[in-house]
């Protein structure tokens, strides 16, 4: 069976009602000027998720919270950060990243997915795949085995259903067309679709080389996969008060528009 990644909504929803309450002190009637009751620190990696917390700050802040962007050079750092307590959370990775990670982070909520697809320079549509094509594939095993159940996502492939999230080609049961595998480092995927019928491409790869999921892709991820990015935190914060009203700026309408208006439906949101 595949694997669930599973949000701990715990301490989020056991604040919601006492978040429903005006905070004391959260705002001055005279100036209508918001006094933060708590300064939220995330880290991030990519630039997305730094444009994604801009966007989350009016929205958190008027629930009195204050969101601050760190910028880190990997997700091991980052997740390194939250663990020692440097800053409260971040955004820098999907949820079973994380858990594969074993930094003992918890996933609190979802932010955004941002969707693997299915490249061609040769094909207007899946369905003329001709046999015995060559299919590019990352060759990070994480990233192939997200590609492989795109794949079959499609159609094109089926995969044993033992296989969980991180299948490889040889957990593949049904091949019908022939399909031929190529393995490439993730660097050099796109140099590929001058030579390969079809390439699965990462989104920071894809956007790199130039191209938009929802534009380009003959298919691409559903926003609502396990890919999903998330929203880390330690398990001793799963109940703090300042985490509801940070999902709730991450969830919240200016970032429903950010997303749309921004990415033109190639960064999806699962919330």
């Amino acid at each position: 069976m595949a694997e669930k990644i599973h949000i701990h909504r715990r301490g989020v929803l056991t604040a919601l009602l006492a978040m429903a309450l005006p905070l004391p002190g959260s705002a001055t009637a005279a100036s209508g000027s918001v006094q933060p009751r708590y300064t939220v620190r995330i880290g991030v990696v990519a630039e997305p998720d730094s444009e994604l917390v801009g966007a989350a700050s009016d929205a958190a802040l008027r629930e009195g919270v204050r969101l601050e962007t760190v910028r880190f050079a990997s997700v091991a750092q980052a997740n390194a950060a939250v663990t020692a307590g440097r800053i409260e959370a971040n955004i820098a990775q999907d949820g079973p990243s994380l858990a594969r990670a074993g930094s003992g982070l918890l996933p609190v909520a979802h932010t955004v997915t941002y969707p693997m697809g299915l490249y061609s320079r040769t094909l207007s549509d899946l369905r003329g795949l001709p046999p015995r094509s060559v299919v590019a594939l990352p060759a990070e095993p994480s990233a192939q085995g997200r590609a492989l159940l795109l794949l079959q996502g499609y159609g094109l492939i089926r995969i044993s259903s033992d296989a969980g999230l991180s299948p490889r080609t040889t957990d593949i049961v049904e091949n019908r067309r022939g399909l031929r595998w190529r393995a490439v480092a993730e660097a050099r995927l796109a140099a590929v679709l001058d030579n390969a019928a079809l390439v699965a491409l990462p989104f920071a790869t894809a956007s790199a080389a130039g191209l938009a999921p929802a534009r380009d892709a003959l298919g691409m991820e559903d926003a609502r996969v396990p890919f999903a990015n998330v929203l880390a935190v330690r398990a001793r914060d799963r109940d703090a008060p300042w985490l509801t009203p940070t999902v709730r700026g991450l969830h919240s309408e200016p970032v429903k528009t950010f997303i749309l208006a921004r990415f033109n439906d190639s960064v999806r949101r699962p919330w």
